[in-house]
């Protein structure tokens, strides 16, 4: 590189470092004065001085190289580093600036973040922080509505079994959820990459499972689309339940846009944990669909595979309105046959022959639990901020589109600012047709299979045309397309004539 694109780099990532809003100026000044020599004339190197000091995460030093600077800070938040990402929304991991990292009192409330609402408080000054792009909620009024109502569905529940939600709000034209940031690894990605539980290790996880989604039931809440990726496993072996995204609250009016909440003909959910009832009207369910997508999850954790996997979307749903799966005996021997005859009551077709409540479900799965070791419960982070931030980083290094993600943050420049608002140049949150819903802590690509739908099913007065269709063999679908446009071309030649 020549003395003057040496020079023109350095000075323009100074610049991004001085505008970033993660340094005050004197802060800024004595970290340069402070680096070796070479670094403060080198931006690679001093890159990764700050880096290596722990002053900057690998992320935001990537981003601001580029000359990147904007939207490494929303309210008093810093986002760390993405943790993932779907068609509506990222997930970063934050920290919350002014708190210190391990000693601070336990339950100590912190400073009310402009705009937003705190629920509850935290040891740790660690968040996941989940972003609505500015753009989309411009764009996208029913995308918007989801995410508001998820903020305030939010709010209502509070259980060692369910992700804890901190504050939500709005800054500068950004929508946000602050939630706890929980280590470990979503029961999709422990099973595909140890195989299947054992049956008391599945026990037991899904006993907490019932535990903290009958607490939501308790709250007039169902959550509509549980699965394995929306069930986190902690490092002392707990289950976390996430994302109220799809929940539907019992008392509220629905709106008259069904692809918001669902409806008769529009389905929300996951197609291979979605209960028969759902798939008929996503609005008129109870709690008992949840029990059904339960013992589905449950399924899965002891057998490697959904109920009924391959197929289409239209085709799971057919499937799990009128087949059974495979027995689990067949595909685990280890299983013994009364838990799998509490499994498939849990997937019974019609509602009334499931468990009555989900409380009923943990009491039936608490004895078969015994063989598996108790442990306590994850009440904070046991390792230091900068393992947290390495451990993420590790486990999204090899997925390079993940890193392109940055919150799309109008900001102004600087502290005086009159100067417009400006949105962040890499629009990472865009993602192509069939991308996942939902997904928290998963790198890009470990949960597009199982991804959450809005799915429209049914026109001309309700006929189901895309269960008749999409059922088809594709070559026999073509010829009827095929003799559909060839019948209209000849009534069109017949009309001219």
């Amino acid at each position: 590189m020549s003395t003057v694109e040496s020079a023109s780099t350095i000075d323009r990532f100074r610049q991004a470092l001085a505008r970033c809003g993660l340094f005050e100026r004197r802060e800024l000044d004595a970290l340069i004065r402070s680096a070796p020599a070479p670094a403060r004339s080198d931006a690679r190197r001093l890159a990764d001085h700050l880096v290596e000091k722990s002053h900057l995460t690998h992320f935001q030093a990537a981003k601001l190289l580029k000359g990147v600077w904007q939207g490494l800070v929303l309210g008093r938040y810093q986002i760390l580093a993405p943790l993932g990402r779907g068609g509506m929304s990222t997930v970063y991991l934050a920290r919350v600036r002014g708190e210190a990292p391990r000693n601070a009192e336990r339950g100590t409330r912190s400073a009310e973040p402009e705009g937003g609402h705190p629920f509850r408080a935290s040891s740790s000054p660690l968040r996941a922080l989940k972003v609505l792009p500015p753009k989309m909620a411009r764009t996208d009024e029913r995308k918007l509505a989801r995410f508001l109502r998820e903020m305030e569905l939010a709010e209502r529940v509070s259980h060692p079994h369910l992700t804890q939600t901190f504050d939500a709000g709005q800054i500068q034209g950004v929508y946000y959820i602050a939630m706890e940031y929980i280590r470990g690894q979503s029961l999709t990605r422990r099973v595909n990459e140890h195989g299947p539980l054992p049956v008391a290790r599945a026990a037991r996880l899904f006993s907490e499972v019932a535990a903290g989604i009958g607490h939501a039931h308790q709250k007039g809440l169902i959550h509509r689309d549980l699965k394995p990726s929306n069930i986190m496993v902690t490092p002392n072996g707990h289950a976390k339940v996430l994302d109220l995204g799809f929940a539907l609250s019992l008392d509220e009016e629905l709106p008259a846009d069904k692809t918001i909440l669902g409806g008769q003909g529009y389905v929300v959910g996951t197609m291979d944990y979605i209960a028969p009832e759902q798939v008929d009207d996503p609005t008129g369910v109870d709690h008992r669909a949840d029990l059904y997508s339960l013992g589905c999850s449950l399924y899965f954790a002891l057998t490697g595979q959904p109920p009924f996997p391959g197929g289409t979307s239209i085709q799971k749903m057919q499937r799990h309105r009128t087949e059974y799966p495979e027995p689990l005996a067949e595909l685990n021997p280890t299983v013994p046959a009364d838990f799998a005859r509490l499994v498939a009551r849990l997937m019974d077709k019609d509602p009334r022959r499931r468990y009555p409540d989900a409380e009923a479900v943990r009491q039936a799965l608490w004895p078969w639990a015994a063989g598996d070791p108790a442990l306590q419960l994850d009440v904070a982070l046991h390792e230091s901020e900068e393992q947290t931030i390495h451990e993420v980083e590790s486990a999204h290094s090899d997925a390079p589109s993940v890193w392109d993600a940055i919150p799309l943050v109008p900001l102004r420049t600087g502290a005086s600012g009159s100067a417009p608002a400006v949105e962040a140049a890499a629009d990472g949150l865009q993602q192509p047709e069939g991308s996942p819903a939902k997904f928290y802590r998963e790198p890009v690509g470990d949960s597009l299979s199982g991804s959450s739908e809005v799915r429209q099913l049914t026109t001309d007065g309700g006929k189901e045309i895309p269960f008749l269709l999409d059922s088809l063999h594709p070559l026999l679908r073509a010829f009827i397309y095929v003799v559909a446009l060839v019948i209209v071309t000849l009534l069109i030649i017949t009309l001219r004539g």
